[in-house]
């Protein structure tokens, strides 16, 4: 502790014991089920990706892809009307789009971050498949931090896969 200039005594109390660093009463979430997520999703037939956000949990915005991708598919003799940059490259590419290696690049800790997250994110990573090229601009201040916010783009898979399936491959 320390005196304040009123003498009084300023004390700091953590809850970082090691108790608490040594046990976890429960498991963490799955990557799909957190939210404020930036993401990218790989075509399977070409080098082309997708980069989008979602404040919800990933595996909801990943359904609501493939459902626009299936929906977009069944529509004959209709003219096309695409609800997703993903959606639009399948259909006229006839690509298979492999929404089980969607990446998460990077999580927001609130979703007011978003935005800006999912600019930088098109904006480095140049994909393809999304339909606003370039990407949005953006405030000149907040452009000479782009690099420095790249630096949090670590992608990780978001469906990874269960121990059962990692042990038929290796057996």
């Amino acid at each position: 502790h320390r005196q304040t200039s009123s003498n009084r005594a300023l004390t700091f109390n953590s809850n970082l014991t090691l108790r608490n660093l040594l046990t976890r009463t429960k498991n963490p979430p799955k990557p799909e089920n957190i939210p404020n997520a930036i993401y990218e999703i790989p075509c399977g037939d070409c080098p082309g990706t997708y980069c989008g956000q979602t404040r919800r949990p990933l595996h909801k915005r990943i359904a609501e892809h493939q459902s626009s991708t299936r929906r977009a598919n069944n529509i004959p003799g209709e003219e096309l009307q695409f609800k997703s940059g993903v959606a639009h490259h399948a259909v006229t590419t006839g690509h298979r789009i492999t929404f089980e290696s969607t990446s998460i690049l990077t999580n927001a800790q609130h979703p007011t971050q978003l935005d800006l997250l999912e600019h930088t994110a098109i904006k480095i990573r140049k994909p393809e498949l999304n339909r606003m090229q370039p990407a949005p601009a953006i405030q000149k201040p907040w452009a000479i931090v782009l690099p420095d916010i790249e630096v949090a783009f670590r992608p990780r898979p978001a469906f990874p896969p269960s121990a059962t399936e990692l042990n038929r491959t290796h057996s």
